[in-house]
């Protein structure tokens, strides 16, 4: 038996709306999975391959997206030649305009606010 979805509230699509306004760069959903990744797990030594698994989402997609964090400055790479695994540290906590990522957290903690945040992502993608 489906389980039916409610909508996401008129507050939810408004923080998810205003967030999404402070934060242009999250623009598909895979951006955002790995923002809110990333956000509870700020050191991470792992692969794309890793990535992909843990999220859901085909290598190219997390490619574009970490591509998109890292080019923000919301993310750093690093990279030895011993392992295929790099090290991505967060670095948004640390910038001035880090205030975002814990209202990232909070709205993306509940199903209805991660709902707004991906219909919002949706919406803007398709030109609305």
């Amino acid at each position: 038996m489906a389980e039916e979805r409610e909508p996401p509230t008129a507050v939810d699509r408004h923080a998810a709306r205003r967030l999404l306004d402070e934060v242009a760069v999250l623009t598909r959903p895979c951006d955002l999975d790995l923002a809110l990744f990333f956000a509870r797990h700020p050191r991470s030594l792992l692969s794309s391959d890793s990535l992909s698994a843990f999220l859901g989402y085909n290598i190219k997609d997390i490619a574009e997206s970490l591509d998109a964090l890292l080019t923000a400055g919301i993310l750093r790479r690093r990279q030895t030649s011993a392992h295929a695994a790099r090290l991505y540290e967060l670095t948004a906590e640390d910038s001035a305009g880090g205030e975002w990522l814990g209202r990232l957290m909070a709205v993306g903690a509940t199903r209805h606010g991660r709902l707004a945040l991906l219909e919002e992502i949706a919406q803007r993608s398709q030109g609305g």
